[in-house]
C-alpha cells in the first residue's frame, strides 16, 4: 500500500509540473542559423552580399595581468548568381597574425530541401562548429570537447 501511495504521489507531482506543447515548437523562425546560411536565405534576388565581425576575447585571471586578443575578424562575401546558384567565401584574420579561408562553396538549389555544395565548407560536427560566430556560443572560449576532440573551425 506504502509504495502504491508513493508511486500516485510521483504521478501527481509530475502532472502537476507538465506542460503543453506549443505550436511554437515546430516554427523555423527562432532557429539558429550561421552566416553563410543568413547570406543564402537573404532576401537579395541577384548580385553581391557583404557582411562581417569581429570577436575580441579578454581573459582576466585571478593575480596576474588581463590578456586580451583580437580572435578574428572575418569577412563573408557571397554572390548570387540567380535563385539556383550562390556563392559563398568567409575569410578569416586571426590573433593579428594568421589569414585563413574558412568557407568557400558554391551553393546549387534544386529544390527548398536540397541542395548540392561543391568547395570548402564547414564540417557540420558538434554545436559549435557549425554554429561558432560569437553570437551563438555562451562565454570566451570554446568549450574543451570542442577544441580538443571535435575537428573544429
Amino acid at each position: 500500500m506504502k509504495i502504491i501511495k508513493t508511486i500516485a504521489l510521483l504521478l501527481i507531482c509530475n502532472l502537476s509540473f507538465s506542460q503543453t506543447v506549443s505550436q511554437d515548437t515546430t516554427s523555423t523562425r527562432n532557429q539558429q542559423r550561421n552566416a553563410a546560411q543568413n547570406i543564402l536565405n537573404g532576401t537579395v534576388s541577384k548580385g553581391i552580399t557583404l557582411g562581417g565581425y569581429a570577436e575580441i576575447h579578454y581573459n582576466q585571471p585571478e593575480g596576474d595581468n588581463g590578456i586580451m586578443d583580437v580572435h578574428r575578424l572575418v569577412v563573408l562575401m557571397g554572390y548570387k548568381f540567380n535563385d539556383k546558384v550562390q556563392f559563398i567565401t568567409e575569410i578569416e584574420y586571426e590573433h593579428v597574425k594568421e589569414l585563413y579561408i574558412e568557407q568557400a562553396f558554391l551553393n546549387y538549389s534544386l529544390n527548398d530541401n536540397i541542395n548540392l555544395r561543391g568547395g570548402l565548407m564547414l564540417v557540420p560536427m558538434g554545436i559549435v562548429n557549425e554554429y561558432h560566430e560569437p553570437t551563438t556560443f555562451n562565454g570566451v572560449e570554446r568549450p574543451n570537447v570542442d577544441k580538443s576532440i571535435v575537428p573544429s573551425t
